[in-house]
């Protein structure tokens, strides 16, 4: 199953130790993060999980990255006078690596008689290791800063928790055998299909940091950055 995530998120609080005209740049960096899940699943596959549609769910994530890069100052790499620091202040390149939990929330729906039902279904797995390269652009003396960066993410969690409930709990426990919800559990994951499943997402991150400077070698960072994920599994696991 094909299953595509984009994901909204707020980063609050990073400590950076860097000189703010050039050099080594690296930083803590906490994410408190919104996600939205948008899946793309084949006819096959729906007829495989018996739903006649899926569509996507809203969940939040929790992750911490290290970053570490060098800033290439306006002055000294692009010929820049001080006086035009507030306007352009340098360029960085930075590499970061990252762990923290993800998410993956789906609705799926079916006629089960005269009635049309909804199955909700939350899955939250952890750790996941996020990875990237990325460059910043740095405006207004260093305060503000607009940045792209591409990697990924790998899933390390062979046996993630789910969360499965509906809107017509009654319909279900009417069928033979009947079916109890909601349920918490873990997802069933073979032997053969972990060693054949493709645990990585390809991500990339657009960002906007505001630079709060503390004294010349420490700032703190905060700022906004929407990530896309894209992430295709292979194989379907089930409850």
């Amino acid at each position: 199953m094909n299953r595509k995530f984009l994901v909204v998120m707020l980063f609050m609080i990073t400590s950076i130790l860097y000189s703010f005209e050039e050099g080594f740049i690296w930083g803590l960096r906490a994410n408190f993060n919104g996600s939205l899940t948008l899946p793309s699943i084949s006819q096959e596959d729906l007829n495989k999980m018996g739903a006649a549609y899926m569509k996507g769910a809203v969940g939040y994530t929790m992750d911490g990255e290290a970053e570490l890069g060098y800033l290439f100052g306006a002055e000294r790499w692009f010929g820049k006078e001080k006086s035009d620091f507030s306007k352009f202040s340098g360029m960085s390149l930075y590499v970061s690596i990252g762990v923290g939990t993800g998410f993956s929330g789906m609705v799926s729906g079916n006629t089960i008689g005269v009635a049309t039902v909804n199955v909700f279904m939350n899955v939250n797995y952890k750790p996941v290791i996020s990875f990237g390269i990325g460059s910043k652009l740095y405006l207004l003396e260093s305060r503000m800063a607009i940045g792209l960066q591409l990697g990924g993410k790998v899933i390390a969690d062979t046996s993630p928790e789910y969360l499965a409930y509906s809107d017509s709990d009654s319909t279900f426990a009417s069928l033979a055998p009947p079916v109890t919800l909601p349920e918490m559990g873990e997802l069933i994951v073979t032997d053969f299909m972990k060693k054949n499943m493709n645990p990585v997402m390809f991500s990339i991150k657009l960002m906007l940091e505001y630079n709060q400077p503390i004294n010349d070698r420490v700032e703190v960072v905060l700022g906004i950055y929407t990530r896309f994920n894209i992430y295709k599994p292979k194989y379907i696991t089930m409850p």
